[in-house]
C-alpha cells in the first residue's frame, strides 16, 4: 500500500521538502502533484499557500511492466533552459556561480522546482576585474613594496547536458588576464605616501605594471645604515692543558688553576681600531643616525712591546690582561720560585709579578706580589698581600690574607679626584668671568697675571680647594708603588699649577682644561670595576682575617672564628664557626654555627642571596637592613629580600 501526504506552504519548493521530510522518502521514490501554487486572493488582500500533494511510487516485482512516461526533466541546449514535465514530477534545477538564473522575472539563487507555468531565463555571466595595487612600507620605512594582483576578464559559457531530473548548471570559464596599471599611477601613489623620487626603482615599476601574475616588487629603497664597529682587543694565545695533549683552548684569565704563559717576542693580541659607522636615509627622506664607536684604551706594561697595534710579549711569564671599563692593562708578569719555606732564614718576598712557593710561610713573615701568589703548603701568624690573587693549598693559622686592596685606594682615589675635579671647573668658569668684566680672554693673560688671579681665588673663594689638593697630591706620592704613571702625572701638574710659586710657565687656561680633561678621563677608567676579579683560595682558615675584591672560596674543612670579607661572593665548603662572613653579593655555605650556639655572623647586600646547607642555633643571617638569628637547626636554607623588601627565608 503507497503512502501519500498533502502539504501547504509559503512555495511549492518548501512544501514538496515538508512532505519528504515526513515520509523519509527522496525525490526518485514519489510522484509529486502541484494542486496549487502559492500566490493571493482576487484582491491581493490574503495570501495564498502552496498545496503539494506527495504519493509514494508502487513498487512491483512483475515482469511485464506498463511503459513508464516520459520522465521531468531539465537540460541546456544551445545556451538555453528547456524543460519537460511528467504526469506527476516535476524537474529541479540549481544554478551555480557565474551562472544567472531568473524564474519569472526573479533571480533565483537557490535550488528550486520548476513548475509548467514558470518561465525560465538561464545566462553566463561575464566578468571584469580591476587590477589592484597595494603598497607597504617595513617597519623602518625602509622599503617600499608594491604588491599587485593584475586585473581579468571572465568569459562563461552555458555547457550543453542530457535530460535531467535535478540539474546542477554549469559554466566554462575563459580568463583573460590584464594589468591596466601605468608607471605614472604607481609613481603617484608612492608619492601620496610620502616616498622619495631619488629613492625609487624604476625599473621595479616597469616591472610592477608589466606583471601578467600576483607579484610583489621592491619599488622604492632606502639607503641603510652601516652601524658603527667598536674597537676590540683581539686575542691570539691558544695553550693546551697538561692533563689533556689534545685539547686546545682559549686563554683564560680567571682560571687559577692553569696558569697559561708566553716567550718573549711572543704576539699576545692584536688591537682593533673604531670605525665610524655611515648614516641612513629611509624611503621618507628621514635620516638614521649611527651611535659613536666605543673605543677602548690599550696600554701596555712595561714587559709588552707595541708595534703597529700588535702586543708582543719582552719578556718570559705570564700574559696578564686587565680590564676596567674601556681600559685595557696589559703586561707580562714574571715568576719568582722559592721552593722552600718562606722563613727568617729565607726573609720576606717582595716581587713584582707572580710568586710561587714550594713550603710554608713561618711565623711573622709575610709576602707581596703585584701578580698571582701560589702557597703550596701552610701559613702561620703571616701576612700574604697579593694584588690579584692568592692561592694556598693547605691552611691558613692567625694570619691575614688580602687580596685587590689596592682596589680600596683606587676607589678612594676616584672619590677624592671626584671633589678636586669639581673645584677646577669652578676656578675655570671664574677665571672666564672675571677677565671678560675686564674685557679680555683668559687664553690672552700673562702667565704671572694668572697665577696672581688664581691665588685670590684660592684664598678669598675656594679657600678649602688648597688643603683639598695638598691632601690628595701628598695621598698620590703615598700610594707610588700601587698606581699608575697617569696619577703620578695629574698629581705632578696639580703641584705645578696650585702650590709651586716659581712655575709660571705652565700657568695658563689651556694648561688648566687639559687638567680638567685628564682628571675626568682618569675617573671614566677607574670608577668601573676591575675584570677579572680576584679569587683568595685556602682549604681551612682558623683565627684569621680574609680580604678579596673579588672572591673567596674554602675548597674543604671550613673556617673558625675567621673575619672573612668578599667584595663579590663567597663560598665555605665544610663547617663555618665563630667570627664574621660579609659578601658583597652571594653566600654558599655548608654549614653554620654549632650545637653550643656559637655566634656565626653572616651578611650580604639587597640583593645577595645566602644559602646554608645546615644552619645550628647562633647562626644570625642580615641581607640588607633585614636581619634573622635562628634558634633550632635548620636545613637547606635559602635567604633573600622579597618584592616587598623583607627577608625571605625558604
Amino acid at each position: 500500500m503507497t503512502r501519500s501526504i498533502t502539504t501547504q506552504a509559503e512555495t511549492v519548493g518548501e512544501a514538496i521538502n515538508e512532505a519528504l521530510e515526513i515520509l523519509q522518502l527522496t525525490m526518485d521514490e514519489v510522484h509529486i502533484h502541484v494542486k496549487r501554487p502559492a500566490g493571493t486572493s482576487m484582491f491581493g488582500l490574503k495570501r495564498i499557500l502552496a498545496e503539494v500533494t506527495i504519493s509514494e511510487k508502487e513498487k512491483s516485482n512483475s515482469k511485464q511492466q506498463e511503459p513508464e512516461e516520459i520522465p521531468a526533466g531539465v537540460r541546456i541546449r544551445n545556451g538555453r533552459l528547456e524543460a519537460r514535465f511528467g504526469k506527476q514530477t516535476y524537474p529541479i534545477i540549481v544554478p551555480s556561480l557565474g551562472v544567472e538564473l531568473l524564474i519569472n522575472g526573479i533571480q533565483c539563487t537557490d535550488r528550486t522546482v520548476l513548475l509548467p507555468t514558470d518561465s525560465m531565463e538561464c545566462e553566463a555571466v561575464t566578468e571584469e576585474v580591476s587590477a589592484q595595487l597595494v603598497i607597504q612600507l617595513n617597519d623602518d620605512q625602509m622599503i617600499a613594496t608594491a604588491i599587485v594582483t593584475p586585473g581579468k576578464r571572465i568569459t562563461r559559457t552555458l555547457e550543453n547536458t542530457s535530460w535531467e531530473q535535478v540539474l546542477k548548471i554549469q559554466a566554462t570559464e575563459k580568463v583573460d588576464v590584464s594589468n591596466e596599471l601605468t608607471i605614472d599611477l604607481l609613481v603617484e601613489e608612492l608619492h601620496a605616501i610620502g616616498v622619495d623620487t631619488s629613492y625609487m626603482s624604476m625599473n621595479a615599476i616597469r616591472q610592477a605594471v608589466n606583471t601578467q601574475e600576483y607579484a610583489e616588487f621592491v619599488v622604492a629603497q632606502g639607503v641603510s645604515p652601516i652601524e658603527s664597529q667598536d674597537a676590540r682587543l683581539d686575542i691570539h694565545l691558544n695553550f693546551k692543558k697538561q692533563e689533556d695533549d689534545d685539547h686546545e683552548a682559549p686563554i683564560d684569565f680567571r682560571e687559577h688553576n692553569f696558569i697559561p704563559t708566553v716567550k718573549a717576542g711572543q704576539l699576545i693580541a692584536t688591537y682593533i681600531p673604531a670605525v665610524q659607522g655611515v648614516s641612513g636615509r629611509n624611503v621618507l627622506g628621514k635620516t638614521y643616525k649611527v651611535k659613536p664607536p666605543k673605543d677602548i684604551i690599550i696600554r701596555p706594561g712595561t714587559t709588552v712591546d707595541s708595534v703597529l697595534h700588535k702586543l708582543y710579549a719582552k719578556i718570559d711569564g705570564r700574559p696578564v690582561i686587565e680590564w676596567r671599563g674601556k681600559l685595557a692593562k696589559i703586561y707580562v708578569n714574571r715568576e719568582y720560585r722559592h721552593a722552600a719555606d718562606v722563613s727568617l732564614e729565607s726573609g720576606n718576598i717582595h716581587f713584582e709579578g707572580d710568586v710561587w712557593v714550594g713550603g710554608s710561610v713561618h711565623p711573622s713573615m709575610s709576602i707581596a706580589a703585584s701578580g698571582l701568589i701560589t702557597i703550596m703548603r701552610n701559613c702561620t701568624k703571616a701576612s700574604i698581600r697579593g694584588t690579584k690573587s692568592v692561592c694556598i693549598q693547605g691552611s691558613i693559622f692567625s694570619s691575614t690574607v688580602t687580596v685587590g686592596v689596592e682596589e680600596k685606594v683606587i676607589t678612594m682615589m676616584v672619590n677624592d679626584l671626584k671633589e678636586v675635579l669639581a673645584y677646577l671647573r669652578n676656578i675655570d668658569s671664574a677665571l672666564v668671568q672675571i677677565f671678560a668684566l675686564r674685557g679680555e680672554k683668559p687664553e690672552e693673560v700673562a702667565p704671572f697675571i694668572l697665577k696672581q688671579v688664581i691665588h685670590l681665588l684660592l684664598e678669598q673663594k675656594y679657600a678649602e680647594f688648597t688643603e683639598m689638593n695638598r691632601h690628595f697630591i701628598q695621598l698620590v706620592k703615598n700610594q707610588t708603588k700601587r698606581l699608575d704613571q697617569e696619577w703620578l702625572d695629574l698629581a705632578d701638574r696639580l703641584y705645578q699649577l696650585f702650590v709651586d710659586p716659581l712655575r709660571e710657565e705652565q700657568t695658563n687656561i689651556l694648561y688648566l682644561r687639559k687638567l680638567i680633561k685628564e682628571a675626568n678621563q682618569l675617573i671614566e677608567m677607574y670608577s668601573e670595576d676591575i675584570r677579572p676579579e680576584s679569587v683568595l683560595q685556602a682549604a681551612f682558615a682558623l683565627n684569621s682575617i680574609l680580604y678579596s675584591n673579588g672572591d673567596i672560596h674554602i675548597r674543604s674543612k671550613g673556617v673558625y672564628n675567621c673575619s672573612i670579607t668578599a667584595l663579590h661572593d663567597i663560598t665555605i665548603k665544610g663547617v663555618c664557626r665563630g667570627g664574621e662572613v660579609i659578601a658583597g653579593r652571594n653566600i654558599e655555605l655548608d654549614e653554620t654555627g654549632s650545637s653550643a650556639g656559637v655566634k656565626t655572623f653572616i651578611q650580604t647586600n639587597e640583593e645577595g642571596i645566602i644559602q646554608i646547607t645546615k644552619a645550628h642555633p647562633g647562626t644570625l643571617i642580615q641581607i640588607g637592613l633585614q636581619r634573622h638569628e635562628f634558634l633550632q637547626i635548620r636545613q637547606q636554607v635559602t635567604a633573600k629580600l622579597n618584592e616587598d623588601g623583607l627577608l625571605s627565608i625558604l
